[in-house]
């Protein structure tokens, strides 16, 4: 996968160029899939020479729920969590009023993939859903969650195969008793070759059926026809599973796309399953594409915006996707034309055309981002960007209407290790924002609940 070690030189020498080298450093680049350890270290050195000592901030946080300093929340409130020393890439999902969080843990050479649910009572006993000497554990493609219909809960994960380190396949399992046992775990896709699958999003789509997405290695220096020298291409794939883990035909939805960015999928009320991903095109170009799932069949994937990312080596930075009834909202990182950039466009039938681009005001962003949909039809877009050289999770309240309306800043991390994805997900009126934070003692999980103020009209 050299084209992806080529790419990420090249846009770490465009960001150095953007940038003053000795205050900030890239981590669009720095979370790369291939080479994470690597650059990593380059970051810590980075850090250490502008004498940058740890330390967390939160803005407008406190240990007990406390009124927030601007528009955008009623009070945020800093949230205990289950999870031992080491926790980290968390992925979160809700149902009925319950948030359910999976995540992982280091315990000697074995990586656990851990489960617990927060209900009116609190953290439910964490359980393992698997335990493995031999799970791929990386800070950009790592367990979701999701939550059938009949409260069946089903997580994935990323098991190693041959003898790669980049050479992994798609685990599943179910529960159907709340997390406290987990089923055996099956291989998501028909491929068994020692290659990569991974970047996996779920929804729950119909009566206790998921449907799930992931990229697929399977034809990867393969060519793709006569005519076109089609080589070193990740497929989009989609399958289904039920809740009594019955695995569905296997679809291949686009077969180019990006290697290592970010996938995400969400349904509408009326059952329409929507992907976002970052395609990539003969030339190139890296931009956001979505593809609908209609009735029995996936429709031809479209170009969401021209945005014009030309980068010979892939961002890890995929795009997040969110809906309310029939409205759906897209979020996406791009560095079209040198300029780094946050983006939303809203959709107001079913994901089937969306409205121009809002560009999202901030200083330096670096991506990762995610994105919740609210009743009123606006949506909270979370973010990562350089303030002062170093990262920060900001949000903001965003709709076709008005844009970013209101913004606020939640956590600064001066630290020498990367916040990595955080993600959001809405439970009643509040939302929920997990993290994994560095300190001294490595990285561990942080979350904080938003409590939303009462929604007034905003569309």
């Amino acid at each position: 996968m050299l084209e992806n070690y080529k790419g990420l030189m090249e846009y770490f020498n465009f960001r150095a160029r953007k940038s003053n080298p000795s205050d900030s450093i890239s981590l669009s680049l720095l979370q790369y899939h291939y080479k994470c350890d690597d650059v990593k270290k380059m970051y810590r050195a980075k850090k250490s020479l502008i004498g940058l000592v740890f330390s967390i901030i939160l803005f407008t946080c406190a240990s007990s729920f406390s009124k927030a300093d601007n528009g955008l929340f009623a009070a945020i409130e800093k949230v205990p969590l289950p999870t031992e020393v080491g926790a980290q890439e968390a992925s979160l999902a809700s149902k009925d009023g319950i948030l359910y969080m999976t995540w992982m843990e280091q315990v000697n050479t074995q990586t656990k993939v851990m489960f617990s649910m927060k209900t009116a009572s609190g953290w439910s006993e964490p359980t393992s859903v698997h335990i493995g000497y031999d799970l791929f554990v990386n800070w950009a493609d790592f367990p979701s969650i999701a939550v059938l219909s009949d409260k069946t809960i089903a997580v994935h994960w990323l098991q190693k195969i041959g003898n790669s380190g980049f050479d992994y396949q798609i685990n599943i399992a179910l529960s159907s008793d709340n997390g406290q046992t987990w089923s055996n775990p099956k291989i998501l896709h028909e491929d068994r070759s020692p290659v990569q699958h991974g970047f996996v999003s779920m929804t729950p789509s119909k009566e206790k059926l998921l449907t799930i997405i992931w990229l697929d290695g399977r034809t990867y220096g393969v060519k793709l026809g006569e005519t076109k020298n089609v080589t070193e291409a990740m497929q989009l794939r989609a399958t289904t599973i039920t809740s009594d883990g019955i695995i569905g035909k296997e679809v291949a939805i686009d077969k180019r796309t990006c290697s290592c960015c970010q996938t995400s999928i969400t349904v509408t009320d009326k059952g329409t399953v929507i992907a976002a991903y970052r395609d990539r095109s003969e030339d190139e170009i890296r931009d956001i594409s979505i593809a609908r799932l209609e009735g029995n069949g996936w429709q031809e994937p479209f170009s969401l915006n021209d945005d014009g990312w030309e980068i010979s080596g892939c961002p890890v930075n995929g795009p997040a996707i969110s809906s309310i009834d029939k409205l759906v909202a897209v979020a996406w990182f791009t560095g079209a034309k040198g300029v780094s950039a946050v983006k939303i466009a809203f959709s107001d039938d079913d994901g089937k055309s969306f409205a121009t681009p809002l560009s999202i005001e901030h200083q330096d962003p670096i991506g990762r981002v995610d994105l919740e949909m609210l009743p009123d039809g606006s949506a909270l877009v979370s973010w990562v960007e350089w303030i002062d050289g170093n990262e920060v999770i900001s949000i903001c309240r965003a709709s076709q209407k008005h844009g970013c309306k209101t913004q606020q800043r939640l956590v600064l991390n001066a630290g020498n290790e990367s916040l990595n994805f955080p993600k959001l997900e809405r439970v009643n009126e509040d939302i929920y924002l997990v993290w994994t934070q560095p300190d001294e003692n490595g990285d561990n999980l942080s979350m904080l609940r938003l409590s939303l103020k009462p929604i007034d009209p905003f569309i």
